[in-house]
This record gives C-alpha cells, structure tokens and sequence, in this order.
C-alpha cells in the first residue's frame, strides 16, 4: 500500500507568521508533526519563501527537531506516478492557515486526519 503524503505550510501553520522572520512555533505543531511522521506519512512542507527565506525553514526544523521528508519538492513515488514533476505540491491532504475557516488547534488537526486518511 501507498504511503500517503501531507503536505503542510511553514508560515502560520507550523510557525506564527511574521513573514519574512520566523515566528514561534504554533502549540502542539512539533508532537503532531513527529506523531505524523512516525504514524508512517510522507510529509511536505509547503511554503512561498525560497532561496535565502527557505533556508529558515530548514533551519527552524532542524533546531526544533522536527521531522519531514521534503520542503518544497515532490516526494518522487508522487513523480513517478505522473510522471512529471509539477510546481504543485501532490499530496492526500493540506494543512494550511489560509484555508477556509482558518487552521485548528494541531490536536484536531491530528484527529482530522486520521479520520479523513482512515487511519
């Protein structure tokens, strides 16, 4: 069976935003992702920044040990399977504070996804 993909944003959803800085990590956001990531997804993280503001991302994960697979790039079984890379992102589903009716705390987003995954 295929492993499935999340992809979540940096700015707002793991960190507060305070583009171009980096804000504090939001509550709960490190144990959900590692819980995800150990649960067996492939996890994203999606964002805007790039070149010099990407490199925060790396760093800011790295500090806070927080596991993912890629930033910004698709994980290549998702590559293989359409056989082109595309600037989008694939993933099962999306975590990200611009959608509609905002982001939830990161223990329901938790709850969300095991729901919607039927994990």
């Amino acid at each position: 069976m295929r492993k499935k993909t999340i992809a979540i944003d940096f700015d707002g959803t793991i960190v507060e935003c305070k583009y171009p800085d980096i804000g504090e990590l939001r509550k709960d956001a490190k144990e959900i992702i590692n819980k995800l990531y150990d649960d067996g997804y492939i996890i994203i993280i999606n964002s805007c920044r790039s070149a010099m503001y990407e490199a925060g991302i790396y760093k800011t994960l790295k500090e806070n040990d927080i596991d993912y697979d890629y930033i910004n790039c698709n994980h290549p079984s998702s590559i293989e399977a359409f056989g082109m890379d595309c600037r989008k992102i694939s993933a099962d589903i999306y975590i990200d504070d611009k959608n509609l009716g905002g982001i939830p705390d990161w223990k329901t987003i938790y709850e969300i996804i095991k729901k919607q995954l039927n994990d």
